[in-house]
């Protein structure tokens, strides 16, 4: 499910991806744990690779990212970031966004380019956004567009 194989574009000391071996919980009270980049600040990095794992230990969420750089000890400046999740159907979600800032502390990822979510029966494309990735819910922000596959229904209240 997490997977780096992506294009480079910038330059970084390192061109072998980096990992983030610690464990982060998703959605529980160690929620407060904040997500462990080794990377010094100030160097950008090539091919970064962030999981999250939940308290048995399962993969619930990974980042992966074509250049990284830790702007200070908590913001993470991502460009070419794809995220890939399972929702509660076991479908996997990708989320695309050329360039964003992951916050280290509150897990909290800020989009300020055009944000593609996609699942096999469904596309949301919008202006920007923000993403809890402990929680792993979002809110699009700007003009959103939204296409569905034959077959979708919306739940109203």
């Amino acid at each position: 499910m997490c997977m780096a194989g992506m294009a480079v574009a910038a330059p970084s000391p390192s061109p072998a991806p980096i990992e983030s071996k610690t464990p982060s919980a998703s959605t529980d009270s160690k929620n407060d744990r904040k997500i462990n980049l080794p990377v010094p600040v100030g160097e950008p990095v090539k091919g970064i690779k962030i999981p999250q794992y939940d308290d048995a230990g399962k993969l619930t969420l990974c980042l992966t990212a074509e250049t990284a750089q830790k702007l200070n000890e908590q913001q993470v400046e991502l460009h070419q970031l794809k995220v890939l999740f399972d929702d509660m159907e076991e479908k996997e979600i990708v989320v695309e966004i050329p360039h964003s800032f992951l916050n280290l502390e509150t897990k909290i990822l800020t989009a300020d380019s055009e944000t593609v979510i996609r699942r096999e029966d469904f596309k949301i494309v919008g202006e920007t956004a923000v993403f809890d990735t402990a929680a792993r819910q979002g809110t699009f922000k700007g003009r959103v567009h939204a296409s569905f596959s034959k077959g979708v229904t919306i739940n109203q209240p």
